[in-house]
């Protein structure tokens, strides 16, 4: 997915893995917002969300993980 990315092959990327995909920018916005906090010693929005839409969240990787496995469509395809 990530050399997809590097040419500029949004499609194949989001065809690889759909969830990665949607959301990395989500991942690299909060890690780089976390960084921040704690360089200048302020709340993160990483503390603010609550602990039960992180385990939304998890609950449904785990979901996606397990069917991606299951089901052949939701599987990567090279197009």
């Amino acid at each position: 997915m990530i050399k997809s990315i590097a040419y500029l092959d949004f499609y194949q990327a989001f065809r690889y893995n759909p969830l990665l995909f949607i959301c990395s920018p989500f991942v690299l916005f909060l890690y780089i917002n976390y960084a921040y906090s704690k360089i200048f010693n302020k709340k993160s929005y990483y503390e603010r969300i609550p602990k039960v839409v992180w385990y939304i969240c998890l609950i449904i990787v785990l979901i996606y993980w397990v069917l991606r496995n299951i089901i052949v469509e939701l599987g990567p395809v090279v197009v």
